[in-house]
């Protein structure tokens, strides 16, 4: 995730892409997201509820979605990997 000037990567474990998303926007540490707020992840969760992410044309596995909230743009790749 980019989001005003900061580079935030995670990874999380689920069936599909957008429950993927969910998941992973449960759990990203507010405290650690610099001018994100409990305001800014409650905004996050609701626009990804409504957010399709776009598969990424020449590669395998990997999407990109970008929302809008009041503080900023958050812009994510989410990438499909192999289990080990």
């Amino acid at each position: 995730m980019e989001f005003r000037g900061g580079t935030y990567i995670s990874q999380v474990r689920e069936r599909d892409v957008n429950a993927a998303m969910n998941l992973w926007s449960e759990s990203l540490q507010i405290a650690q997201i610099k001018f994100l707020g409990r305001r800014g992840l409650s905004e996050l969760q609701d626009e990804l509820n409504r957010e399709n992410p776009t598969k990424i044309d020449g590669t395998e596995n990997v999407w990109f979605f970008c929302l809008r909230i009041k503080s900023g743009i958050i812009m994510v790749n989410v990438i499909k990997t192999a289990k080990e």
